[in-house]
Order: structure tokens, then C-alpha cells, then sequence
């Protein structure tokens, strides 16, 4: 629940909040389909005012990568062009027991050779070492001051969050928040994607919201049924996120994209909320109408799929995803190393098809597939993962009071010069000195530097070495 509350926290505030600077001060919680799931639009659609993809690579020029997204006059999704695609589900999963499920490669058929790059280096570290990355919500960037100032580094990815960009908030700070990172600094970039819906969709005055006890009426049965206002919606936006995406794809920036997560809970509108949801498979069929818009409507190339169902009712077909996530919080004050131990094994035991069953992943089949710590709120101890054979291809600890000393409001607790200190429940300067430098794990510095950004610390970062611990 505290994890629930700090991403409410840092909605609120993101949308006041200025980019880092040296004054900050003060402030948690899916390819293959046959043509025949094309129903009438053309793939090559396009509106005069769609300037969201492109590659300047090439001496300046705009070199498009995916299809056009189609936009009306007043730059939002033209729903006319939208409606006319419509997923077929038969075609979409035969396409997939057509192709045999290869873990070696990723399941887009389009990807970029940048997103092969990253591709590639993922694959290269998994079981030898673990990817560092923290979970950003806002744009004031205490949690990697708080790394730099112990280590002078940083973590090797970033989670960044959609949350903005549907629903009441029509923000673009968490997406120039990722670019600036990738270019500037090199590093890597996750995305989730808290998906705000109508309360009501007979009644919008009421607002948007992606709790499920927040939601008065919207059907989740609806919302994977062409013709119904909830099916409008979710289609809308889908490729009002496709256009985010196509966006950080003109920048030459891959996603690790982890829509629906943590599905197996009923917490989040689109989770399983019981019988109902379980047996029509709406998360299947928003899983797959999200990759098959993303991946044979528009084409994008430069995502990395995560999937974080974490239940066997919600289990898709393995050439759907690259990746499968598994979030473990803990309220007490283990530092996952002996907990996530056992957690890992029967997990991976799961995803590799041996005896041995993690709970949330209870019958499912052997893919192969990488799997990533993709939330926590402790740093695991690097030396416990290799002792223990607990090789996160990577983790992202969650942010706010997660890393930072917070009031008792739940603000960022900062000294006289706006400077964060570590929560000292969670972790230590001294711990973030030992875990940052060992091999296990790899942080900003310990990346390769890819085509995509020039790898160093952002000058905004460095420029607080002065107040740096030590």
C-alpha cells in the first residue's frame, strides 16, 4: 500500500515540478499476425499534422521507421482510422504457434538496429551480471542525487512512467525526461504504464482513474469488445501511446515496455478481478491488442516487450514477450537477498519448465525467457545474488521514500543546500559505495556506450559533487 500512496504522491506533483537543477529543493509511492487482423484500415495511413516519428541520422533528414499514426485537426488520435483496425485474436495466436519461440531473439520482427543493440547486450550480461535501474516518477531527480553523492554514479536504466499521458494529464516531461537520459547520459530506459480510464464512461465530469476501487463504471469485458464506448477508449489510447513511443523510436531510444503489470492482482482496473475476467481473458486480449497495434498496425520498432502478469490466468502466448517481470515488495526490513532467493529459483524453475513452481507462475510452459526483478523496494544485495544464483537479468527499486529520507507529509526531506540523504531504513551511503562497485552489478559507468547517446554523468548531476558524501 505505501508503494500505492508515493505513486500518487509523485503524480500529483510531477506535472509542478521543474527539471533538475542545482536549486531543487523539497518534494512515491504485442508480431506476426496474418493480414487478415486488418479490418479495413490501411497500415499506411498517415495525417499531415503526425510529425511524432522519424530518424535525423540521416544528414538531418526525417527518416520515418514505423507506419504514421493517423491525427485529426486538433492533433489527437483520428478514431475514424483507429476503429477500422481491429485485432483478430484467431489469426494473432496462430501467427504465434506458427513461429517457433526462440528466447535468443526478440519477438518483433521490426526491430531496429538500435534496439538490437540493446537487445544484444541484454542478452550478453543475463546470469553473468545484474542491470541496475531506479523507477523515476518525478522530474526532480533526488533519488540519483543520492547515488551520486555515494558513488559518484548512477543506475544503468531508468523507469520512467506513461502515467501522463492519458486521462486527465496530457504531460510529455516524463518522455523529455527519457530522451535527455538516453542521449546525454547513455543509459538505458524502461517504461510502465499506469492506465488512467473514465470512472465513469457515461459520466467523464467524474474523471480518470486506474485503481479499480476508483472506477464507478467501466467494464473490463466492454473495453476488449469492438463497439462499446470502453473499447473506444482503449483504443484510443493505445495509439496515443504509440505515438509516445514512436517519439523516443525517432530518437533512436529503446523501451523495455511493461504494460498491464502486476495483472495477477485486482488492484489495477485491467488485473484479474475475479471469474469473469479469467474466463472471457480480457488481460489476454489487452495484451494482445496492444502488441498488435504496436507491433503490426504501426510497426514500432524499438520496443523490448515485459511481460508482468505473474499468474498462470494471466499467462500469454511466449512469442508475445522478451522478458517476464516479476515485482516483489517486502515490509520489513529484509534486503531480498535470502527472501528473493527462494522466490528466484521457483520462479525461474517455472519459466524454464522444472518442477519446481513459483505460486504466481504456477503452470506455465518453458520459454526460456529472461526474467527481471521489474519492481522492489530494497536494493538485492549483489553479492547474495551471485552466492545464491539469483541473476536478475535486472532490478528497479521504486522511488521516493524507497531511497530517499522523506517528511512525515512524504516530501523528499532536503538540507539547507535542497541535497537528499538516503532513507536509513532502506540503505546506507556505505552500502550504496559496496553495491554500486561490485562487478555483479552494473551501473551508468560500467555500460557500453551505445549508438543511441554519448555515456556519461548528466552535467546537472555532476554539478553537485560539491556537497558529494566523503
Amino acid at each position: 500500500m505505501k508503494k500505492f500512496i508515493s505513486i500518487m504522491l509523485a503524480a500529483a506533483m510531477a506535472l509542478t515540478l521543474t527539471a533538475c537543477n542545482n536549486s531543487s529543493s523539497g518534494s512515491s509511492d504485442s508480431s506476426g499476425a496474418s493480414e487478415s487482423s486488418q479490418t479495413g484500415a490501411d497500415s499506411s495511413d498517415t495525417n499531415a499534422d503526425n510529425s511524432s516519428a522519424g530518424d535525423t541520422s540521416d544528414g538531418g533528414e526525417t527518416k520515418l521507421l514505423s507506419n504514421p499514426i493517423a491525427l485529426n485537426s486538433e492533433g489527437d488520435i483520428d478514431m475514424d482510422v483507429a476503429l477500422a483496425y481491429e485485432t483478430d485474436f484467431d489469426a494473432l495466436k496462430a501467427s504465434f504457434d506458427a513461429k517457433e519461440v526462440d528466447p535468443s531473439k526478440p519477438v518483433s520482427d521490426n526491430s531496429s538496429e538500435s534496439t538490437m543493440e540493446v537487445w544484444n547486450y541484454l542478452r550478453s550480461v543475463y546470469g553473468k551480471q545484474v542491470i541496475t535501474c531506479q523507477q523515476m516518477m518525478g522530474t526532480e531527480c533526488y533519488e540519483d542525487l543520492v547515488f551520486y553523492n555515494a558513488t559518484s554514479d548512477l543506475t544503468a536504466m531508468k523507469g520512467y512512467d506513461f502515467i501522463f499521458c492519458t486521462g486527465n494529464y496530457q504531460d510529455e516531461s516524463m518522455i523529455d525526461k527519457a530522451i535527455e537520459w538516453s542521449k546525454e547520459s547513455g543509459g538505458l530506459v524502461t517504461y510502465t504504464w499506469h492506465w488512467n480510464v473514465p470512472r465513469d464512461i457515461d459520466d467523464l465530469s467524474l474523471g480518470y482513474a486506474f485503481y479499480t476501487e476508483d472506477i464507478v463504471n467501466f467494464s473490463q469485458v466492454n473495453a476488449v469488445t469492438p463497439g462499446t464506448k470502453e473499447y473506444e477508449q482503449v483504443i484510443h489510447d493505445i495509439d496515443l501511446i504509440a505515438t509516445k513511443l514512436q517519439r523516443l523510436e525517432s530518437e533512436g531510444i529503446t523501451v523495455l515496455f511493461r504494460p498491464l503489470h502486476e495483472a495477477s492482482g485486482s488492484w489495477f482496473w485491467w488485473g484479474v478481478q475475479g471469474k469473469e475476467s479469467v474466463t472471457n481473458e480480457v488481460f489476454q486480449k489487452l495484451w494482445y491488442m496492444i502488441y498488435d497495434r504496436m507491433e503490426n498496425y504501426h510497426k514500432l520498432t524499438n520496443i523490448i516487450w515485459v511481460w508482468n502478469g505473474q499468474s498462470n490466468h494471466c499467462a500469454i502466448h511466449p512469442n508475445s514477450y522478451d522478458i517476464a517481470g516479476i515485482d516483489k515488495y517486502y515490509d520489513g526490513a529484509d534486503t531480498s537477498t535470502a527472501a528473493l532467493t527462494e522466490y528466484y529459483n521457483s520462479c525461474y524453475s517455472a519459466l524454464q519448465g522444472f518442477d519446481a513452481k513459483c505460486a504466481e507462475l504456477a503452470g506455465l510452459e518453458s520459454t526460456g525467457k529472461m526474467i527481471a526483478l521489474s519492481e522492489c523496494g530494497y536494493i538485492p544485495d549483489p553479492q547474495g545474488c551471485v552466492d545464491n544464483n539469483n541473476m536478475w537479468l535486472y532490478y528497479m527499486v521504486w522511488n521516493g521514500d524507497f531511497i530517499c529520507e522523506t517528511t512525515d507529509s512524504g516530501a523528499v526531506k532536503v538540507d539547507l543546500n535542497g541535497t537528499p540523504s538516503p532513507n536509513p531504513e532502506r540503505l546506507t551511503n556505505e552500502m550504496l559505495v559496496e553495491y554500486f562497485g561490485n562487478d555483479t552489478f552494473v551501473t551508468l559507468k560500467k555500460l557500453p556506450e551505445f549508438s543511441f547517446g554519448t555515456r556519461d554523468i548528466p552535467q546537472k548531476i555532476k554539478s553537485w559533487e560539491y556537497f558529494k558524501v566523503g
